[in-house]
């Protein structure tokens, strides 16, 4: 099952593609094809810096989607790289585009796009927290860490050690448990 608003849209749209890790789903400047819906799996979008490093814009995890922008764009402007095998549903862009013309679609699709801008927004507030242990703190209260703490850590745009360093600061200061190994509470 699609998340909203893409289960709207006809089946007839929809190609559920396996991935693999290492797999390009697409490249910087190829022509469009469509959006995407991770179903499982891990997808990095990527861009080459000015010194040729590669640098990570969106991290896309199980049930997200990612490459909105390009139902509006005739070329990708970044690299998606399959870090994690899984499985994923392209979503053709003509029928995005079509399904606008659909008010319940194109409400949900907002909402969907809003909802995008206000984590990216949280996120970019939380990364800008110099102090680590105030970053992580920030990042649990948020929910951020719902997966590994090198993953937490990459979304808080600290090393994992500084991460690791944080929360064991966190616990001794009895603001938050380690009830098991990679596992991190409030306290």
């Amino acid at each position: 099952m699609l998340p909203e608003p893409y289960d709207l849209l006809p089946t007839t749209a929809r190609q559920s593609h396996t991935i693999a890790a290492g797999d390009v789903l697409f490249r910087q400047g190829a022509r469009t094809l469509g959006l995407y819906v991770l179903i499982t799996g891990r997808v990095h979008l990527e861009r080459v810096g000015p010194n040729g490093e590669r640098l990570i814009i969106h991290r896309a995890t199980s049930g997200t989607s990612f490459a909105e922008a390009s139902v509006f764009s005739e070329r990708y402007h970044c690299d998606a790289i399959v870090m994690d095998a899984g499985e994923l549903v392209r979503i053709d862009k003509s029928a995005v585009l079509a399904a606008f013309a659909n008010p319940d679609f194109a409400r949900a699709y907002g909402r969907h796009a809003a909802q995008q801008v206000q984590a990216h927004r949280q996120i970019m507030g939380i990364v800008g927290i110099r102090r680590a242990e105030d970053r992580v703190m920030a990042g649990i209260v948020a929910g951020l860490l719902d997966g590994t703490v090198v993953d937490f850590a990459a979304r808080l745009q600290l090393t994992h050690e500084a991460t690791y360093r944080a929360l064991r600061a966190l616990v001794e200061a009895g603001r938050v448990t380690n009830p098991s190994r990679g596992t991190y509470r409030l306290a």
